[in-house]
Parts: structure tokens; C-alpha cells; sequence
């Protein structure tokens, strides 16, 4: 549960990579990227568009989903988006380095769906959010899945303030990230410049 002792969400974060607290989203204040090397700009349209954006995107890959299923996933990724101040580009970038858009990808240690997110961080942020857990399989509710994973992000960039130190923490483990960071050690760079990369892909503009 949320609320048990930091030392279980400690073990959770050190064994999947990936943890969380309870947190209330800020107000909505949309927040520019900061990544230093390069530096993009969220290309993808306001208003009325925007889901057919985003949904394009979508249909660009091997997903998984059938087309209702990509419309709602693309309403969703626009909405807590939206409410979370996170660029839809960075988004997707994070759909693209984790999962390729395959809503049913599965990693080698057991991180699942389009945002790869694991069993036991995914019953804590259900519980966070309000979502119902049927066990790990809802993680393969892609619309579940990419708002878990956009809660995540926004809770990452509000503890760290730089997307830098938030994507790194999103792959690694914020409890990994804090150790380097008290230690002076360099953040990992691997992840953040996929991440990036694919922010500049012509395929997802």
C-alpha cells in the first residue's frame, strides 16, 4: 500500500526501477522541456486536433490495439497531459524508448505495457490514482498504463525539477539516482539520450 513504511517503497524502487509516493499534482502549469542537448519543442497541435495527433502517431506502429482502443489512448495521453503540464512529445518519446507503441510488450524483468511500468509500482500508483488493480494484467489496459506512466513522469520532474534527473530516475530508480547524485557520481546518460533521440524523430512529427 501507499502508505506502508518508505522502507517497503525503498526495496520496491532498488528491485524494479521504478517507484513512487503519494503525491497531489500541482496545479496545471504547463512547464517547457529542459533538456539541455538538444533542446526541442512540442510540435503537436492544441485543441481540437490534438487527439488526432497524438492517435496518428500511434497508428504509425505496430501497437497491438484495435483503432477504438488507439482513440482512447490517444484521448488520454491528451488529457493527463494536459492536467500535468507534460509535453505530449516527451510523452510519446517515452512510449517510443520503453515499448516501440507496443501495448503489450513485456521486458526481460517483467515490466509491462506501452509505458513499462512493473507489477508492484503499478498496484501502488491504482491505488494513488484511483484505479481499480485486477493484478499485474492491468498494465495491458493501455489507457491505464500511459496514465500510471504519465503520473510518474510529473511526480519525477516535481521531485527533481530537470528531465534530465526525471527520465534517468524514471529508468533507474529514483533511489539509484539519489545515491549518485549525494555521491557527485554523473547521472546515467544512456536512457535520457534514446528518450531524446526520439524526440527528434521524423516519425513521430
Amino acid at each position: 500500500m501507499l502508505r506502508e513504511p518508505l522502507a517497503l517503497l525503498s526495496v520496491y524502487s532498488l528491485w524494479c526501477g521504478l517507484s513512487c509516493a503519494v503525491w497531489t499534482p500541482p496545479p496545471f502549469q504547463p512547464q517547457p522541456l529542459r533538456l539541455s542537448d538538444p533542446s526541442p519543442v512540442d510540435r503537436s497541435p492544441l485543441g481540437p486536433g490534438a487527439i488526432e495527433w497524438v492517435e496518428a502517431r500511434f497508428l504509425r506502429y505496430q501497437t497491438g490495439l484495435a483503432p477504438f482502443e488507439v482513440r482512447a489512448v490517444a484521448q488520454t495521453i491528451v488529457e493527463s497531459s494536459e492536467t500535468l503540464g507534460i509535453e505530449r512529445d516527451l510523452v510519446l518519446a517515452v512510449i517510443h524508448t520503453e515499448s516501440g507503441f507496443h501495448a503489450f510488450a513485456r521486458s526481460r524483468v517483467g515490466a509491462l505495457g506501452l509505458m513499462q511500468i512493473m507489477p508492484e509500482t503499478g498496484e501502488m500508483l491504482a491505488e494513488e490514482l484511483g484505479l481499480s488493480w485486477e493484478g499485474p494484467e492491468t498494465l495491458f489496459d493501455p489507457t491505464v498504463n500511459v496514465r500510471m506512466g504519465i503520473h510518474y513522469l510529473a511526480f519525477l520532474y516535481e521531485k527533481y525539477g530537470s528531465w534530465e534527473r526525471a527520465l534517468a530516475a524514471y529508468n533507474w530508480g529514483p533511489m539509484r539516482i539519489d545515491r549518485r547524485l549525494r555521491a557527485g557520481a554523473p547521472l546515467p546518460e544512456r536512457y535520457v539520450a534514446k528518450v531524446t533521440g526520439h524526440l527528434q524523430t521524423p516519425r513521430l512529427h
